[in-house]
């Protein structure tokens, strides 16, 4: 066991360490990069958009009588 801790901690200062063949900025790149695509939706294609416009089209067509606006049936 503490033989793959010690491989760890070697593993991790080869990467992040003064000693690191990575410069510093280079992973700020990376964790940039991965909170831009987090942060940051990407536009819809026109497939998209047009199987949205479609469901929300079949979905009014056949919610039946609730969504409808008009007269009050009488009792």
């Amino acid at each position: 066991m503490e033989q793959f801790i010690n491989d760890a901690s070697d593993v991790t200062s080869q990467l992040f360490g003064p000693e690191s063949g990575i410069p510093w900025w280079a992973w700020v790149v990376v964790v940039a990069a991965v909170f831009w695509k987090v942060a940051v939706r990407e536009p819809k294609t026109a497939d998209e958009l047009a199987h949205e416009r479609d469901e929300v089209m079949l979905g009014e067509m056949f919610e039946g009588s609730k969504g409808k606006k008009g007269k009050k049936k009488k009792k």
